[in-house]
């Protein structure tokens, strides 16, 4: 009796104790992936029903989500609360592409709109000043990359609002080739300011010309 009644006992304590450890487990790795987790991560999969968003620094806390009148209300873009990442990039015969992105990291939403400014540096550290920045459409890039015949311009390029962690994307376009000048570094100034963003990205480049599209809302992965 004694050992038929105890065989339930143990059955049911290790039940119970694979389960609390399991919860344990889960809990522990929930806990671990939120403090853990890139801050490009956590910025651009939020869940947009929570009133509040964590911010990432020295003391994370909740701060109340921006709000449309907040919207509304933007200034321009403190180049402080930007960052600057590729997000991806693109390839047709001659014609390459990298797609790089601003993110607004700050708590309030802002505003951006324009052509940013884009400089090359060689592998010697030394900016490359024979290579001109020509400003195109988005339509246009399509068109070179797709070898379709491009659309109309559109006109000038609209500002756009971005919210806290939302991201505005843009092109940077050029002709390649084995004897071509060679560029180890993409340097970025958003519209209007001048704070720089150094991107490295070794390509060559001919014709001594790059093209760089307006800045569009964009939901890239940075």
């Amino acid at each position: 009796m004694f050992r038929r009644g105890l065989y339930p006992a143990l059955a049911a304590g290790c039940v119970v104790a694979v389960c609390l450890g399991c919860a344990g487990t889960r809990s522990g790795r929930v806990k671990l992936a939120a403090q853990g987790a890139a801050p490009d991560d956590v910025a651009l999969h939020p869940n947009p029903n929570a009133p509040y968003m964590m911010t990432i620094g020295e003391t994370p806390h909740l701060i109340a989500r921006a709000t449309a009148q907040d919207a509304q209300n933007a200034g321009a873009c403190d180049p402080d609360v930007l960052s600057v990442e590729e997000i991806a990039g693109d390839a047709n015969g001659i014609f390459r592409s990298v797609k790089l992105a601003f993110m607004n990291r700050g708590a309030l939403p802002c505003r951006l709109g324009g052509y940013p400014g884009v400089a090359l540096v060689d592998p010697q550290g030394e900016n490359i000043g024979s290579i001109a920045m020509e400003k195109v459409s988005s339509t246009e890039v399509t068109a070179e990359l797709s070898s379709t015949r491009p659309g109309p311009s559109g006109g000038p390029a609209p500002s756009v609002t971005l919210m806290p962690h939302a991201v505005a994307a843009f092109q940077v376009v050029w002709t390649t080739g084995p004897d071509c000048s060679r560029v180890s570094r993409i340097l970025v100034t958003a519209p209007g300011t001048r704070r720089i963003f150094s991107i490295t990205q070794p390509l060559r480049i001919c014709t001594g010309r790059i093209q760089v599209t307006e800045l569009r809302l964009d939901e890239g992965d940075v």
